[in-house]
């Protein structure tokens, strides 16, 4: 510390700004503060906003339009708001610094409505824009342009589209991202599939990049020129025009502060100290945007320089690169990756051993085909060719990998005391083995740590003997799962009427955060899309998502064209399909879960009204499933009940149809009698679900309410006959 003031006191800031971050919340940071659009406006309301273009975004079928500086006018006042974020399929044609005026309809960003779903309010909290406008007009108010950030915009679409032609659009978006640092319109299986691998981070900009970029032009024109000056100087302007045109982020800013650190100790004849440099970049990126500290790829990046640090430190003659340098950065980032992605790819430590260093190979290539297209397209191809062939090597690996048993283990997101002691553990085993004391046993010893470390990090014993139920908030749909007190898994329907990708964004993001990798079984009440589309999805994503070992259907004469096919897509996925008749129940212990309904004997109406009806019980616990039950079906349903749970007051009710007023009538009620009704509805849905004459019943019937449309995901946890009931 003596010998690196520069040091101490980054981390004595760092000392200031985590907690301040991590505890100081809204007290201390402006970005958690509610703006002055979120405080006016409502959502809905139409308004009018002036302000500068900083950034253009082109999706599939329509742009994102990031304005800054802006001026609002609403139905009320005006005022003004720093960023505002707005969704146009406009073909207006814009250029960077145009100032612009939109009308529009205001809307605003959401948490996660359930447990491990991506945060979209605190992603968009980071870069301060708390709101975005849906444009029905869009005018350009003055054409003035930042004409170098506009040429960069113009120069980075154009890059693109020349990869694309001359690659295909697969491998050239694929090239694109790791180029460019532009995603729109990527391969989404190839991204998840990267992902699985544990190989994602070459498709972000990050510091191999930017290394490759401005270290290689320094070096070049430091050797052309002889002078260090003249080659920091080129370095750091190429880099500079380099970032200008794919935009900061965390990963980018780290790595410009180091390769400026390291340029100017080569100048100036000094020593270039590798934690100076990080800790000064982490604390630049922290008073830029404070809340990087809550950001994956922020822990990622600095994680991984941090790693290959400590791997030089303890690998002696080792060097700090290879396969050592590969379990290193596993090592002290798995707690990383699990509070994030919630998995961790078993192999990814073999695949990083080439593909890592093909990236270098990949960026001289990519961006030497590039500039060759200008003039002579046929060697052009011929290099883009070669990038091709390892892109498609990268694909062809991964596919293989994810066939190797063990490649994926899915731990879920753990507590933060975890991590913490996970990391203070750690730091034992590398003081041990920073230590004096020599012989085999002390790297016993830190295994042994390290390995309990890990056990601590990954288990879920407090899970043991406890019944988990869980009512996704999906939107306009329907979504319950179950994880019962020895580890089992069961779902109860899935899918949703008004959120694209339910099951990929919604249902299996809380999955894996739950640590579930399976479904033992899977209830399908009955065949509208509401109900299956996300069971549908999960299905075409065996390979990459979660795994579905049972498929549970209503009796066949209930099944309409919708469940003819979902049964064919099971069948096609190799996925096992069950018919549940009444009275027929699968147990885990001392939890039961009872069919009651429909009766294959008894004709049924396809549809709502035979909705397959499940009953949970563990220990003292009571809870009714209906799918979408109503009309005849419910009535059959009630003689059921008085036939044969005369006496069960059910402690929970998932109500029927999202609260529709043509299910849960008055003698089904009386008969249930719930302590708590739990209603699956989305907000601002177009039926006006849960209607009002449903909620007077309910409320007659003497339950407590809760609902997704309020509360998004509700949660119930039973251990040792107490019930506790969980809201967001």
């Amino acid at each position: 510390m003596k010998n690196r003031p520069l040091f101490t006191v980054c981390l004595i800031i760092l000392s200031v700004i985590v907690p301040a971050v991590g505890w100081g919340g809204q007290r201390f940071l402006k970005e958690l503060k509610p703006s002055l659009l979120e405080k006016y406006v409502q959502e809905q309301e139409v308004l009018t906003v002036s302000g500068t273009v900083s950034y253009i975004d082109q999706k599939d079928t329509y742009r994102a339009i990031y304005l800054k500086n802006n001026s609002v006018d609403s139905k009320d006042r005006s005022f003004r708001e720093s960023n505002i974020l707005i969704y146009t399929d406009s073909d207006i044609k814009l250029h960077i610094g145009n100032q612009v005026t939109v009308l529009g309809e205001a809307a605003f960003f959401d948490h996660a409505r359930n447990p491990g779903n991506f945060d979209q309010k605190l992603y968009y909290q980071r870069q301060d824009i708390h709101g975005m406008v849906w444009a029905s007009q869009i005018k350009l108010a003055d054409s003035d342009v930042w004409k170098c950030r506009d040429m960069l915009y113009r120069f980075r679409i154009a890059w693109k589209e020349r990869l694309q032609k001359t690659m295909g659009e697969k491998e050239g978006g694929i090239l694109s991202a790791m180029l460019l640092g532009d995603r729109t319109g990527m391969d989404q299986d190839v991204k998840d599939l990267y992902q699985a691998n544990g190989i994602a981070h070459v498709l972000a900009v990050s510091g191999l990049h930017l290394s490759f970029v401005g270290l290689g032009i320094y070096q070049l024109l430091r050797r052309m020129t002889g002078s260090y000056l003249a080659g920091g100087a080129g370095g750091i302007l190429i880099l500079g025009l380099y970032i200008l045109m794919i935009g900061c982020t965390v990963s980018v800013v780290r790595a410009l502060v180091m390769f400026l650190l390291r340029v100017g100790a080569d100048i100036a004849g000094a020593h270039y100290d590798s934690p100076t440099a990080l800790s000064l970049a982490a604390v630049i990126v922290l008073c830029w945007r404070p809340l990087s500290l809550t950001d994956g790829g922020f822990w990622m990046s600095f994680g991984a320089v941090l790693s290959m640090m400590l791997a030089s430190s303890l690998s002696g003659n080792i060097p700090a690169g290879g396969i050592w340098g590969s379990i290193s950065i596993q090592i002290v980032l798995l707690p990383v990756l699990l509070y994030y992605f919630y998995e961790i790819p078993m192999y990814s430590v073999l695949l990083n051993l080439y593909v890592i260093p093909l990236m270098s190979v990949l960026l001289f290539c990519g961006m030497l085909g590039s500039l060759v297209s200008i003039f002579c397209a046929p060697v052009s191809e011929v290099i883009l060719g070669f990038c091709g062939w390892i892109l498609k090597m990268y694909e062809k690996s991964c596919a293989y990998v994810l066939k190797i048993p063990g490649a994926r283990l899915v731990p879920g997101k753990p507590e933060i005391w975890k991590i913490v002691v996970y990391y203070s553990i750690l730091a034992i085993v590398i003081l041990m083995l920073r230590g004096k004391a020599k012989g085999w046993k002390k790297y016993v010893y830190a295994c042994v740590l390290w390995g309990a470390a890990v056990c601590i990090l990954t288990c879920r014993p407090e899970e043991r003997g406890m019944l988990q139920v869980t009512m996704l908030d999906v939107g306009q749909g329907d979504c319950v799962v179950m994880q019962g007190p020895s580890g089992g898994t069961y779902m109860m329907d899935g899918g949703s009427s008004d959120v694209k990708h339910v099951g990929r964004y919604r249902m299996e993001s809380f999955l894996k955060s739950r640590g579930i990798y399976q479904l033992d079984y899977v209830f399908v009440s009955h065949g509208d899309s509401d109900h299956i589309n996300g069971i549908e999805e999960l299905i075409e994503r065996q390979r990459l998502g979660i795994k579905i070992h049972t498929l549970v259907f209503p009796n066949r004469k209930t099944w309409d064209d919708s469940l003819e096919a979902l049964y064919k897509l099971a069948k096609s996925a190799q996925i096992r399909v069950a018919v549940m008749e009444p009275g027929e129940t699968i147990r885990e212990g001392e939890m039961t879960l009872t069919c009651l309904f429909p009766k294959a004997e008894e004709p049924q109406e396809k549809g709502n009204a035979s909705s397959l009806v499940l009953s949970l019980q563990y220990d003292m616990f009571d809870m009714l499933l209906t799918g979408d039950l109503e009309g005849e079906g419910e009535a059959c349903l009630t003689q059921i009940l008085k036939e044969q749970y005369r006496d069960t007051r059910w402690d929970v009710l998932k109500v029927a149809h999202h609260g529709s007023g043509n299910s849960s009538g008055e003698e089904f009620l009386e008969q249930v009698q719930p302590a708590y009704a739990l209603i699956s509805a989305g907000r601002n849905n177009r039926y006006g679900h849960p209607h009002q004459e449903t909620l007077e019943r309910l409320r007659r019937s003497g339950c407590q309410i809760r609902s997704t449309k309020d509360s998004a995901a509700l949660g119930i946890r039973v251990k040792k006959n107490i019930m506790m009931v969980e809201f967001r």
